[in-house]
């Protein structure tokens, strides 16, 4: 089994990318709250407006989606329905919960694929009244899979060496198996 040091160091970096996350997500949701609340001032207030909002804040939507998603997946606060998991004995639920995980794993690796090759072929392409390429908005599931993936991954690993819940499990309750 790994240093114990190794493993508190390793999740206080994760807790820090976290709260960077976060921090990334108030941003966003701040500059599209003032964006969208301007546009509709500017339009009902002074019948102008600023032709950019929809398809910026659309973007900034789908990132606070796919973003906020890592911060969910690693607050283990996603939904879930877990009531015949629960009955298991302890050592078929540490095994339903590293399969889980791994099933987790490969649906964001097939996530991210679908999404880097979009980015890729996207980044050409502009959106119309903006100019911005489309492939921002494509990044954003991107790095959603990539991030989810990777709490899967801890999670994964920390249950099958013996961690509570896994290695990125819910501090505040102990358990990390279970997510509603």
């Amino acid at each position: 089994m790994s240093d114990p040091t190794v493993i508190r160091r390793t999740l206080r970096a994760a807790d820090l990318l976290l709260a960077a996350i976060e921090a990334f997500l108030v941003l966003i949701l701040t500059a599209m709250i003032v964006l969208v609340f301007s546009n509709v001032v500017l339009r009902y207030g002074f019948d102008s407006g600023i032709t950019v909002t929809d398809e910026v804040s659309r973007m900034m939507f789908v990132w606070i989606a796919f973003v906020g998603a890592i911060a969910v997946s690693r607050h283990n606060q996603q939904l879930g329905v877990d009531f015949v998991v629960a009955h298991l004995p302890t050592g078929l639920r540490r095994i339903a919960f590293v399969l889980g995980n791994l099933i987790i794993a490969f649906c964001c690796w097939v996530l991210a694929s679908g999404a880097w090759s979009q980015v890729q072929l996207n980044w050409i392409n502009t959106a119309p009244i903006s100019g911005l390429p489309t492939a921002i908005t494509y990044i954003a599931p991107w790095l959603g899979g990539i991030g989810i993936g990777c709490v899967a991954l801890a999670n994964m690993l920390g249950a099958a060496f013996g961690l509570h819940g896994g290695a990125a499990g819910d501090r505040e309750t102990g358990s990390g198996e279970t997510g509603a």
